[in-house]
């Protein structure tokens, strides 16, 4: 069992890294919205309009050009459920594209902040800012979403769905981890590529997992506004292990609410 949650642990850090790519947040008190999921319907009677892979390379294609989706929110989380263990990841923010982000999450429940203006990053944890040394991850919400091009052709439309008040068309693809690490392209994917030929029981995981994607675009802007991932994958002998990645995109073009410290209002609070 131990080799086998190893296995499973690696593979579900490469799969956040590569389905999440990052994270950007707005400070203060957080409410996190309450969905039924899991309550998809499998078939669906709506009629299909332009294909899941049209509505994401639109989306994609705007978020790089659209003066409307330079600025906007998110807020999400990552839930790993292991057996009868839970643990779940919040993150909250907002950016700025050709400027910066600013960053509040809470890991393993321990808060933290992570703040990039042009090309100063800051990470502040037990009150205390100091400056990140290490070359950060990219805190791009939209990173790692041309991974599903290939797949998207494959996706189901589903009944239009209102996201945080906006009318948005939904769709949706199954596959399972061995069809998605064949195709994908991530770096991220690389380490986990390279042990397939020595690790049987990762080879196994991946034939024997299903991954459940759904994005949600809007009917009038076409932008993403709610992206959702399920990853189930066997555990050997003991049920399955699930992780969950579920993130809301909002207030486009929110040019008067999003407002981003200068360097100096951050450096004179660091400790190093």
């Amino acid at each position: 069992m131990r080799k086998s949650t190893k296995a499973w642990a690696l593979l579900a850090a490469i799969c956040t890294a590569s389905l999440l790519g990052g994270c950007t947040y707005e400070s203060g008190t957080k409410a996190f919205a309450t969905t039924n999921f899991g309550t998809t319907p499998e078939k669906t009677t709506t009629a299909q309009t332009e294909s899941g892979a049209e509505w994401l390379k639109n989306a994609l294609a705007k978020a790089k050009t659209d003066k409307d989706a330079q600025t906007y929110w998110y807020k999400g989380h990552v839930k790993n459920m292991i057996l009868s263990r839970s643990t779940t990841s919040m993150f909250s923010g907002a950016v700025i594209n050709g400027k910066g982000y600013n960053v509040d999450a809470r890991i393993a429940a321990q808060p933290y902040s992570y703040y990039r203006v042009n090309d100063k990053h800051y990470i502040r944890a037990n009150d205390n800012w100091v400056t990140a040394t290490d070359e950060p991850l990219p805190f791009d919400v939209l990173a790692g979403f041309d991974d599903w091009l290939p797949f998207m052709d494959q996706a189901v439309q589903l009944p239009d769905e209102k996201i945080i008040g906006v009318l948005s068309v939904p769709f949706q693809l199954k596959m399972t981890g061995a069809d998605w690490l064949k195709t994908s392209k991530s770096p991220l994917l690389e380490p986990l590529k390279k042990q397939l030929g020595d690790r049987p029981d990762l080879d196994y995981i991946l034939k024997e997992s299903t991954i459940k994607t759904t994005f949600w675009f809007g009917k009038e802007d076409r932008l993403i506004h709610q992206y959702e991932t399920w990853i189930i994958l066997p555990l050997p002998g003991a049920g399955t292990m699930d992780q969950q990645v579920h993130f809301n995109m909002f207030k486009y073009g929110d040019t008067g609410g999003i407002n981003l410290s200068e360097p100096e209002d951050v450096e004179k609070y660091l400790l190093y």
